[in-house]
């Protein structure tokens, strides 16, 4: 009887209390799921984080080299502004001055020009003294001649009266005299007697209209002579070459005419200094 009674007893407690123990049972598990979740969670939020500082680093590093090879790009393009600038001239704004009628002489009874060359990636920069409307000459060298990046300091006299010829080097205080025309003045005859339409026999002359420079309303030629294995783009006012562009044999050469001033120069110019001693 009594073991009877006990069976009642558990049965009645099973009954009454199952439903509360798995509702405890439904509660850990579920806290336990949970955390787990929340675990898992904070993993990840952890993992995503370490992605998100790594990306961060490595976005500011990408930024910092865009800026630096910014930097070095805009650096870069002010020096080429720079050389740029100093290579070409402002453009003109002011009144046209229209072509000479006649190319074959030189435009002007006296002045000065300043004229800017390269060649082979020699650069150099002279001023040109002129009277007797170019008869005489004094070409006048005192600069720093850039070659291959390197600089070298030059004073030399060149002077030209008709087919006289007087090379200075004011330094050495020497000097060599000789007459006859140069290689320089051998081109721009050439290209005087093109523009008088009276090319040497073999040059090729291409009129490619007109152009202006600095002002001056220019004439465009090509001028290609196989002889010299010439072949050059030239702008000229009268027979002054305002600029050129091209190749004379193995030179590639550019030539251009960066400012002039129409005052009379100081005969002084064009006579050799006292002190030079003449070969």
């Amino acid at each position: 009887m009594r073991i009877f009674k006990n069976v009642l007893v558990l049965s009645l407690f099973v009954l009454l209390c199952a439903p509360a123990y798995a509702q405890v049972l439904n509660r850990i598990n579920r806290s336990v799921q949970n955390a787990a979740e929340r675990a898992a969670e904070r993993a990840v939020t952890k993992k995503a984080e370490q992605e998100v500082a790594k990306a961060i680093e490595k976005g500011i590093e990408a930024g910092e080299k865009g800026v630096n090879a910014a930097e070095k790009g805009a650096q870069a393009a002010n020096e080429k502004n720079a050389e740029k600038k100093t290579s070409e001239p402002e453009p003109y704004t002011g009144p046209i001055i229209p072509a000479p009628k006649d190319n074959t002489k030189f435009p002007f009874e006296h002045g000065s020009y300043v004229e800017e060359m390269n060649a082979l990636g020699i650069e150099a920069k002279h001023t040109v003294y002129f009277t007797r409307s170019g008869e005489w000459i004094a070409l006048e060298d005192k600069s720093d001649i850039k070659m291959f990046g390197i600089s070298i300091s030059v004073d030399k006299l060149h002077i030209q009266k008709g087919n006289q010829h007087w090379d200075l080097d004011l330094v050495e205080k020497t000097g060599t005299y000789y007459e006859g025309n140069g290689p320089q003045e051998d081109t721009n005859a050439m290209i005087s007697a093109a523009l008088g339409g009276k090319p040497e026999e073999g040059m090729e002359v291409i009129d490619l209209g007109e152009e202006v420079y600095m002002g001056y309303t220019c004439k465009k030629i090509e001028v290609k002579y196989p002889v010299l294995a010439m072949d050059l783009v030239c702008l000229s006012y009268g027979s002054l070459v305002m600029k050129s562009d091209g190749t004379v044999g193995p030179l590639k050469t550019t030539t251009r005419i960066t400012s002039i001033d129409l005052s009379a120069p100081p005969a002084s110019k064009f006579e050799v200094p006292a002190g030079i001693t003449i070969d």
